[in-house]
């Protein structure tokens, strides 16, 4: 990748150089290498050369690394792309024991639910009972529940039909609940601005927990919020389907601890565990048995043994237990990045790579960048890599833009 220094930048191209090429070599996508990826694979690079900067300011030995799945693609928040905020990753930066947090990731517990609709209901009957619940007070461990109904925003329900049900021992009809927690995401960015300490680097400034009281306090904070938002989902769907059993529900947004987050990625904690994978409506979705991964011979193919020299990078890849969690931003006009332009205050700009002659339009953020979803590859990607196996199709029949 190009960089290119401007104005007072407040490092030498030499050093510049080095703190790019140890990100860089702390980077592990398993992506489709497509211009989505690309332009991930700056912010990414530009984060973890953030985070080694603070490390060391901070008297730790640098460690951070980060790993991601089929989907790993771009911000499009625009203030968290300036702050070079990864998408579709798994994010490392200590070994569970660093009294360190980065505060500027606004976990706000982002998830799928998979359930069982037993019942035939039409798309008018959900319609009216998610306008019933408007006016109905809903609260999980004394936090009453926000219902923002027809917000606009990248959350939906949708429901589908499963291909072959009768053979997998699965339900006719499901429906998937794409919902986040902003009852907790709030606090916790309030949490962040009281407490953390702001500080500067040549990449940008960064919000940091390090107090060990703080830190504590933050994960404990972040653990019920996680929990709170996977009650919160099953609430919604038992009371838009009543009590269908529940096949899947996961965060891909949250700290897994105080050295280790994911932003759009999955974990698989169990082997065999069933995750669902979305694509654009128009395309099957998926549901999949996480495998646990990455396999020795996984990190050989696809290279990366030649770029670890740490033993703990090795245990974190071997343990990466990633699958994603949708197809993941893809640009149409973009072919890629020709540059990137970096100024003293950390802000940047793309200057992006065009297939055909049609001029050029530079980005600081990628909030208007023309741009679909990923729909082709995500499953065979998903299952050359042995992150885990095909378990069953979902066709799409109608869905809601409902933003819980």
């Amino acid at each position: 990748m190009e960089y290119e220094l401007r104005g007072d930048y407040p490092l030498s191209r030499e050093e510049f150089r080095e703190r790019m090429i140890m990100a860089e070599e702390h980077l592990f996508i398993l992506g489709l290498g497509d211009a989505a990826e690309e332009v991930g694979r700056v912010n990414a690079s530009l984060f973890l050369a953030k985070m080694h900067y603070i490390q060391e300011k901070l008297g730790y030995k640098p460690m951070g690394m980060i790993i991601g799945p089929p989907d790993f693609t771009f911000q499009t928040t625009p203030h968290k792309f300036r702050d070079v905020i990864p998408e579709g990753s798994k994010i490392i930066w200590g070994d569970g024991r660093y009294d360190l947090i980065p505060g500027d990731m606004e976990f706000d517990f982002c998830g799928l639910l998979v359930g069982a609709v037993e019942n035939d209901i039409s798309l008018r009957k959900i319609l009216d009972r998610l306008y019933e619940m408007r006016d109905i007070s809903y609260e999980i461990d004394g936090i009453e529940v926000q219902l923002r109904n027809f917000s606009p925003g990248s959350h939906f329900l949708n429901l589908y039909e499963v291909k072959n049900h009768e053979a997998l021992s699965l339900p006719k009809r499901v429906a998937v609940l794409h919902a986040s927690s902003d009852e907790m995401r709030d606090p916790l960015m309030d949490f962040v601005q009281e407490k953390a300490e702001v500080i500067e680097t040549p990449f940008g400034s960064s919000h940091v927990l390090q107090d060990s009281d703080d830190v504590r306090e933050y994960e404990k904070q972040c653990r019920h919020a996680s929990e709170f938002a996977r009650e919160k989902r099953k609430l919604l769907f038992r009371e838009l389907f009543g009590n269908g059993d529940v096949i899947a529900n996961h965060n891909h947004y949250e700290l897994l601890n105080r050295n280790e987050a994911v932003i759009g990625c999955n974990i698989v904690n169990k082997e065999g565990e069933v995750f669902v994978s979305t694509l654009i409506d128009t395309s099957p979705v998926f549901l999949i048995k996480g495998k646990n991964n990455l396999s020795q011979r996984i990190i050989e193919e696809l290279g990366f043994d030649s770029k670890i020299t740490e033993k703990w990078v090795y245990n974190r890849l071997i343990k990466a237990n990633i699958l994603c969690h949708g197809g993941g931003h893809k640009l149409i006009e973009i072919d890629g990045v020709e540059k990137v332009l970096l100024y003293p205050n950390g802000e940047k700009v793309i200057v992006p790579r065009y297939g055909t002659e049609i001029g050029t339009r530079v980005y600081v953020d990628m909030a208007n960048t023309p741009r679909t979803y990923r729909s082709q590859g995500i499953l065979e990607r998903v299952q050359s890599l042995e992150l885990g196996e095909h378990y069953a199709t979902l066709q799409f029949t109608h869905g809601i833009k409902a933003d819980f």
